[in-house]
């Protein structure tokens, strides 16, 4: 199991209730503008987490922290109104701001301040530049606490076209590339001067259709759109092989993992004996299923600039075709897309999810998420609410295990999603770097201490 300790902290200790838990900082810690790093930044920074104008994606991580104060230059303590297992965690997620810089504005003149086009931070990296479109320029910050970074500089170039982007890889001109699209690996695990690292993902894939939707209230009609799509099919075709099909709401990188779960296999003759039962039949002989006067037929958006999901569509419609269910791709500019997805403005769509450290269902599952967070597909489930609501206070891991296992049973069970797959991460990079860690939470993770020896270095 993997773990984790905050890097700004020399150590910490909870009260003996278990509600306060108080962080002993690094006294040796400066922002890159060399103003000294504090209590008091923590303080300022934790309660802009919970404003709506700042919209944090953490919001719901700070949930049961009632209180940050500095009680010092370097302590710090956060109380809490329960006990659960991630308070450890959820003091973390939120990162430290300024003081200095942002003191005295509203949240709202945070929220749109220059400070995010020239930021500064307490990192191995400080901002250099930014040019739009472009690219993003990070140059190494002499005095990190850890110690100055092996490298001078890192430059994140935005280049749209992935065709272009391996070209460049290929040649040379950049020296790594992220999540690499599968079809290009055998290609470049052939180039003598990459090299090409493979990590379980945290990013899954499913179908996630409307359950306010009439066509998809019915669970048989969810179970037999996902028997009639061959998902093993989709990873070898469309992956290479380069991930795993999945059939519940946690991937088997966190500890809460089981694969104990309804298992829903490609069978398109009991698609069609499902649908039959429900009342969907073809009884005109035309090739498509109808009820009522009314064909089966629907809608599915996924974003534009998203091949991978692009491509899905196109083979889920295919295979639904062929048991008589008509889909219509639409394919939307992706903020869009989001926007609509999040208000429910969809009758099926093609989306993904990336899980974090913190094994929590209740943003994506509970039926309270629906209004107010990302339970877009109108999910409702009182056994999986009150599944839950007991699973993310449970402090006996076991427990908590047995409660979480519990929940993605009845979960794929009631098959709100077609869960697809998951990918591996592919990365490439140059040889000429060494001391590259790589690991599944993130892939920056030790890019502080990533190296080039001297005699391999171009500049």
């Amino acid at each position: 199991m993997a773990t984790y300790s905050p890097w700004l902290a020399e150590s910490w200790k909870f009260s003996k209730d278990h509600k306060s838990l108080t962080f002993l900082l690094r006294n040796d810690v400066t922002w890159h503008d060399g103003v000294r790093f504090s209590a008091y930044d923590v303080e300022f920074a934790a309660p802009l987490y919970k404003e709506p104008s700042i919209a944090s994606s953490v919001v719901r991580w700070q949930d049961h922290i009632t209180n940050v104060v500095a009680l010092d230059s370097f302590r710090v303590r956060f109380d809490f109104d329960a006990v659960y297992p991630y308070q450890f965690t959820d003091a973390n997620v939120a990162k430290p701001l300024p003081r200095h810089i942002l003191e005295g504005l509203t949240p709202e003149e945070i929220r749109d301040s220059p400070f995010h086009r020239s930021p500064i931070g307490t990192g191995p990296f400080q901002f250099d530049s930014w040019t739009a479109q472009q690219s993003i320029v990070l140059t190494a910050y002499e005095e990190y606490f850890e110690g100055r970074p092996h490298l001078d500089r890192v430059v994140f170039k935005i280049v749209p076209d992935r065709v272009n982007l391996l070209t460049q890889l290929r040649t040379g001109e950049i020296d790594f590339y992220p999540k690499l699209p599968p079809h290009a690996l055998q290609e470049l695990e052939e180039n003598d001067a990459l090299e090409v690292i493979e990590v379980p993902s945290r990013v899954y894939y499913y179908l996630g259709w409307q359950n306010d939707f009439p066509l998809f209230a019915d669970r048989k009609v969810r179970r037999a759109l996902t028997m009639a799509i061959d998902r093993e099919t989709i990873v070898s075709t469309l992956l290479y092989g380069k991930g795993g099909v999945i059939h519940g709401p946690i991937l088997p990188f966190l500890w809460a993992y089981t694969s104990d779960v309804p298992t829903i296999p490609y069978n398109q003759d009991e698609a069609k004996r499902l649908f039959a039962e429900t009342g969907w039949v073809d009884s005109d002989g035309d090739g498509w299923l109808d009820k009522d006067g009314e064909k089966f037929e629907f809608t599915m958006k996924t974003n534009e600039n998203n091949d991978l999901r692009k491509d899905v569509v196109v083979i889920v419609q295919e295979m639904l075709a062929k048991v008589g269910v008509k889909l219509h791709p639409e394919t939307v500019e992706w903020t869009v897309f989001a926007e609509q997805v999040r208000g429910r403005q969809f009758e099926a769509s093609c989306y993904g999810w990336s899980q974090g450290v913190k094994v929590d269902l209740t943003s994506i599952w509970h039926s309270r998420s629906i209004e107010s967070s990302y339970n877009m597909v109108s999910y409702r489930n009182d056994d999986v609410d009150r599944l839950i609501d007991q699973a993310v206070l449970e402090l006996d891991r076991g427990k908590a295990k047995r409660l979480w296992a519990e929940t993605q049973r009845v979960i794929a069970g009631d098959v709100p999603y077609t869960f697809l797959f998951y990918l591996d991460d592919l990365y490439a990079i140059d040889k000429r770097f060494e001391n590259v860690n790589i690991i599944t939470y993130a892939w920056h993770y030790n890019l502080h201490q990533w190296y080039v020896p001297p005699g391999k270095r171009k500049y």
